[in-house]
C-alpha cells in the first residue's frame, strides 16, 4: 500500500519519542543501578571488617604475628598502631589537663548556667539594649537615613557638591526626614537626637558581643572537653578498628582461594574464617557484576538508542521536507516491529531490575569454591544466565563454559537494530530520495 512522504515523517516522529521513553527508562534503570552498588558497598565494607576482626580481634604481639602468618600482611610490622596510639592518649591528656586548669571552665556552671553570672550579665545587657534598638529603629526605619548619616549629611564630613545629582537627592531626603520626624534641621535637630540613643546602644551593642563571645567561649571548652574525654575512652577500640580497616583493604586484594588453604590447620578459626573469606568473595562478585551493568551494559544500550533515535528524527526531517513530503513510497519502508521491541525492552528492563534486586539482597555465600573462577558466583547467587548486552563480559565467561550453564535464550534478547523498513528508508535517502525519488501508482 502506497504511502506519503508526509507519513513516513510523522512515523519517524512517532518513533523518535519511543525511543526518548526507553532512554529515560534505561537512566532510570541506571539510578537504580548506581543505588544497588552503593549498598553493595556498605555490604562490601562490613564484610571486610568482620573478616578482619577474626584475623585481629585484638592489639596484641599475638594477634599481629597471627595476622602476617595467616594473611601475609606485614603492616602492622612496619607500622604499629599501638605506638600512634600511645602518643594521641598523651596528646589527649595534655590537652584535657589543659582544660581542666582553665578558671572559665572550672566555673562553668557558676558562668554559664541558667543563673551564672555571665548569663545574668547577657540578659541585662540585652534588656538594656532593647530601649534604644527601638529608638534608633525610629530613625533608621525611614528611608535614606542611613545612607545620610553614612555619606555625613549635613556635617563637615559632607563632601558632595552642589552640582552633583546626589547632593540634591540626599538634600530632598533630609527634608523628607527632618518633616517625617517633625524637626526643623537635619544637622542640627535629626543627629544629635539620633545620636543621644546611637552612640549608648553602640557601646550596649558591644557589651551583649562580649558576653555572647564569652559564653561561647565556655561552652565550645566543655564541647571540646566532652569530646576529648569520649575519644580518650574509647582509643584501643577506635585503634583496633582502624587496624582491621587497613587488613581488610589486604584482605579485599588477597587471593581468598590461597588464604583458606592457610587457615586449613587452625582448628579455632577455619569454619569462621572460611565463611568471611565466602562471604567477601561473594561481594566482590557483586559488586564487579553490578559495576559492569552499571559502566559498561547500560550506558551502551543508551548509546545505542540515542543513535537509533538520532537517525530516526533525521529521517523524520528528511521525508518532511517540500521536496519529498507528498512523494509516494512503499509501505514496507514503515513497516517495522518497533512498539513490539519497546514492549520487549521494557520486560528485559524488568527483568534485569529484579536481577540486580536479586543480586542485593542475595547472601548465599556458604559452600563456594574459591579456588573457581569467580564468573560463577553469578550462577551460584541467582541460578539465572546472565544478559549478553548488559553483562558483556560475564555473559562471554558463561559462552566460553556451556558445560557450566545455559546459553542465554534468543527471546531473552531484544535486537534494537535497524529494521529491514528503517534500511530500505536509509536507502532511499542516500539514493533515489536525494535524487528526486520514484512516483508510485
Amino acid at each position: 500500500m502506497p504511502v506519503q512522504g508526509a507519513q513516513v515523517a510523522d512515523y519517524f516522529r512517532r518513533q523518535a519519542s519511543e525511543l526518548g521513553k526507553a532512554i529515560d527508562e534505561q537512566k532510570s534503570l541506571l539510578s537504580t543501578t548506581n543505588k544497588a552498588d552503593s549498598e553493595i558497598a556498605e555490604e562490601l565494607a562490613a564484610a571486610r571488617g568482620d573478616l578482619a576482626a577474626i584475623y585481629l580481634p585484638a592489639l596484641t604481639d599475638a594477634n599481629f604475628e597471627r595476622a602476617a602468618r595467616l594473611t601475609g600482611f606485614q603492616g602492622f610490622q612496619r607500622r604499629d598502631p599501638r605506638v600512634a596510639m600511645a602518643q594521641e592518649r598523651k596528646v589527649l591528656q595534655a590537652e584535657l589537663a589543659k582544660i581542666d586548669a582553665d578558671e572559665r571552665y572550672q566555673r562553668r556552671d557558676v558562668l554559664t548556667g541558667p543563673a551564672g553570672t555571665l548569663t545574668q550579665e547577657l540578659d541585662s545587657a540585652r534588656e538594656a539594649l532593647q530601649p534604644l534598638e527601638a529608638e534608633c529603629q525610629r530613625f533608621e526605619s525611614l528611608e535614606g537615613f542611613t545612607e545620610l548619616i553614612a555619606v555625613g549629611y549635613d556635617t563637615p564630613q559632607f563632601t558632595e557638591k552642589w552640582y552633583q545629582a546626589s547632593y540634591w537627592r540626599h538634600w530632598s531626603a533630609g527634608d523628607r526626614i527632618c518633616k517625617a520626624l517633625q524637626m526643623n534641621d537635619f544637622g542640627d535637630d535629626v543627629i544629635p537626637a539620633y545620636r543621644k540613643y546611637a552612640e549608648p546602644r553602640d557601646v550596649m551593642r558591644q557589651d551583649v558581643a562580649r558576653i555572647e563571645k564569652d559564653l561561647d567561649a565556655i561552652h565550645e571548652m566543655t564541647k571540646q572537653h566532652d569530646e576529648l574525654t569520649d575519644r580518650l575512652a574509647h582509643l584501643e577500640e577506635i585503634y583496633l578498628e582502624q587496624a582491621q580497616n587497613f587488613l581488610g583493604e589486604h584482605l579485599e586484594h588477597a587471593d581468598l582461594a590461597l588464604l583458606e588453604q592457610w587457615i586449613a590447620n587452625e582448628a579455632e578459626l577455619q569454619r569462621p574464617v572460611q565463611q568471611g573469606l565466602r562471604r567477601l568473595s561473594g561481594v566482590l562478585a557483586k559488586r564487579t557484576f553490578i559495576g559492569e551493568i552499571a559502566q559498561q551494559g547500560v550506558p551502551q544500550m543508551v548509546s545505542q538508542l540515542e543513535e537509533r533515535r538520532n537517525k530516526a528524527l533525521q529521517k523524520a526531517d528528511k521525508f518532511a521536507r517540500p521536496k519529498n513530503q507528498y512523494q509516494v513510497y512503499d509501505d514496507s519502508i514503515i513497516q517495522d516491529n518497533w512498539q513490539q521491541k519497546a514492549a520487549s525492552l521494557q520486560a528485559q528492563n524488568e527483568k534485569l531490575r529484579r536481577r540486580v534486586d536479586d543480586l542485593v539482597v542475595a547472601r548465599r555465600y556458604d559452600g563456594f569454591d574459591l579456588a573457581s573462577d569467580s564468573s560463577l558466583w553469578w550462577w551460584w547467587l541467582l541460578e539465572t544466565p546472565p544478559h549478553r548486552y548488559y553483562t558483556p563480559g560475564l555473559f562471554g565467561y558463561y559462552e566460553r563454559h556451556p558445560d557450566i550453564t545455559v546459553v542465554v535464550p534468543r527471546e531473552d534478547i531484544v535486537d534494537i537494530g535497524p529494521s529491514p523498513g528503517e534500511a530500505a528508508a536509509a536507502a532511499m535517502m542516500s539514493g533515489d530520495l536525494e535524487r528526486g525519488g520514484a512516483y508510485l501508482s
